[in-house]
Formats: structure tokens, sequence, C-alpha cells
């Protein structure tokens, strides 16, 4: 019996914890862009590709958003991995590089819209 009572409180301490996740809209299953545009910069980096989707030079970004150049080198690379950014190289002397965002980066404009005027109209 005192089992029976066991494995009934289990199963529903997981349909709590099931359903919990779908009251978060899968949070989980978002952890890895969540971590991405957690990353020290990488929303200052994104801000700049949704206004203007380049080309852009590395020294330009740096000048434009005042990052140290691996931490600049670093969130690049992540945003190349996921796909937001295209990176072109050119084979000349001296080497010339050029990012730009891509389609799926651009689609985040709506957003950057919106936390804009959220911004304004909480003074931040």
């Amino acid at each position: 019996m005192t089992d029976s009572i066991h494995n009934a409180e289990k199963t529903e301490a997981s349909t709590l914890v099931d359903s919990a996740e779908d009251k978060y809209l899968g949070v989980g299953e978002k952890r890895e862009l969540f971590n991405l545009l957690g990353r020290a910069h990488t929303m200052e980096i994104i801000h700049v590709f949704v206004h203007d989707p380049g080309p852009w030079r590395f020294n330009e970004l740096r000048e434009v958003l005042d990052v140290s150049q691996n931490t600049l080198s670093a969130r690049l690379s992540e945003l190349l991995e996921a796909n937001l950014l295209t990176r072109q190289s050119y084979d000349e002397i001296p080497p010339r590089v050029e990012y730009r965002a891509t389609e799926k980066l651009t689609d985040l404009r709506p957003m950057f819209q919106h936390l804009s005027e959220w911004a304004e109209q909480y003074n931040h």
C-alpha cells in the first residue's frame, strides 16, 4: 500500500514538472540561445547589425563598440556558429574580413525596436 502511495506521489510530481516546462514555453530548449544573448557584449553586437546589416570590418566594430579584441573575436565566432552572421575573407594584403547579418539576425529587428521603445518608456 505504501508503495502505491509513493508511486502516485512520484507520478503527480512528474506531471507538475512537465506542466511547469510547458508554462515557461520550453525555456530549457532555448537555454543555448539565452546563454548566447547573455554573454558580454552580444546584445550590443547584435544591435549594431540589426540597425546596419553590414558589411562591417572587425576594426570598425571595435571602434563602434569599444570592446576588447579577444571579446569581440569570441562573440563574433559564437554569432557565426549560431548562423546570425556570415564572414567573408578576401585574399588581399593586408587581409580583409567582413561580417554581415544573416536573415535570421535581421528578423530580430522588431524585437530590438520594441526593446528600444521599452527602454525609452522606462528611462533605461
